[in-house]
């Protein structure tokens, strides 16, 4: 096999808009209103390419044109593709946190049972990603080689998984292990592992058979979960 043929294809994209590794890129908030107006269109332009169309159709072209800005403009803000994700990731997860937290404060947690409580945090967490899977799967994918994006990753999953244990902990009485701090998280990374795996799955094309829809899925996540928070330690679930 000639080497020629071993090495990666570098996409037209790629090309035009260069991908940096392993550098963290800090973008600096605008002090004028007129560059925070931009910053604010590329960075919508950005997220709203990547959500429809994937994180390879992220052009410099693309993102001028949905923007109305400039490639100066866009180069000044953004050295190059990987800052700018850097900078979506940070929006979309601020964004996803706000919901979260937006949506915790409007249920009254002690009246709930410790069932009720998974089931609405599973739903809550349903609620604040949808739509955001080719965006989860750009995080994801570049996160592997990315620290930077990984490093952040990480931080938004350890938020959320506070603000979860926090609300399971109400009914700490109703957890049968002997550490129900450590249940609680545990059972906050099944529930985001699980999600993640979905997504994964609706982006590589392996569909769900019609007796499983999403809704379906969900509401047995949230009974695997209720099953190993009232489960004592060392018994098995019945």
């Amino acid at each position: 096999m000639l080497l020629s043929s071993t090495l990666p294809q570098t996409s037209q994209s790629a090309r035009i808009f260069p991908v940096a590794q392993n550098v963290q890129h800090v973008v600096k908030e605008p002090c004028q209103k007129r560059s925070r107006d931009s910053q604010e269109r590329i960075l919508r332009a950005a997220e709203t390419i990547i959500r429809t169309k994937g994180f390879e159709a992220l052009t410099t072209a693309e993102v001028v044109r949905r923007s109305r800005t400039s490639i100066g403009t866009l180069y000044a803000r953004f050295g190059d593709k990987t800052a700018l994700l850097h900078a979506v990731q940070n929006r979309v997860q601020a964004r996803e946190e706000a919901l979260i937290r937006q949506q915790m404060a409007e249920v009254d947690w002690d009246s709930l049972t410790l069932e009720q409580c998974v089931r609405r945090l599973v739903e809550i967490k349903q609620n604040a990603t949808q739509g955001n899977h080719r965006l989860f799967e750009a995080f994801v994918v570049h996160g592997a080689t990315d620290p930077v994006l990984r490093a952040q990753g990480y931080q938004h999953k350890a938020v959320i998984e506070d603000l979860e244990v926090e609300k399971l902990m109400r009914h700490a009485a109703e957890i049968g292990h002997a550490d129900a701090e450590t249940a609680a998280r545990v059972a906050s990374r099944l529930a985001q592992a699980a999600q993640e795996e979905y997504v994964q799955r609706s982006l590589s094309g392996v569909s769900f058979p019609p007796s499983a829809p999403p809704d379906l899925l969900l509401g047995k996540l949230a009974e695997v979960i209720i099953a190993y928070l009232r489960t004592p330690d060392g018994a098995e679930a019945s």
